[in-house]
């Protein structure tokens, strides 16, 4: 699972707004990946990316919400994280 599994908990770094929040994530071993709605939060469905990526394109453009400081979540709940987010119960 991109370095993680099921029970690990990752930080969520970021998230974008609206409806069907992606979540910016480090794992544990450091790298930072994105998980999206589409694919159920699925680590393996991620893509990685940079602290550059994460400063520059997802918050300085397009108005990520930077979680400071991050949020530990085990992976199995990054769905219901993101619903949080997202404004629902």
């Amino acid at each position: 699972m991109a370095d993680a599994t099921l029970g690990e908990v990752v930080k969520v770094r970021a998230y974008s707004p609206g409806r069907y929040p992606i979540l910016v994530l480090e794992l544990p071993t450091g790298g930072l990946r994105t998980t999206y709605h589409e694919t159920g939060y699925d680590l393996e469905s991620s893509k990685q990316v940079t602290e550059e990526w994460l400063s520059v394109n997802a918050i300085g453009r397009h108005s990520f919400v930077e979680v400071g400081p991050p949020e530990e979540v085990p992976v199995y709940s990054l769905a219901d994280y993101a619903k949080k987010m997202a404004g629902g119960s």
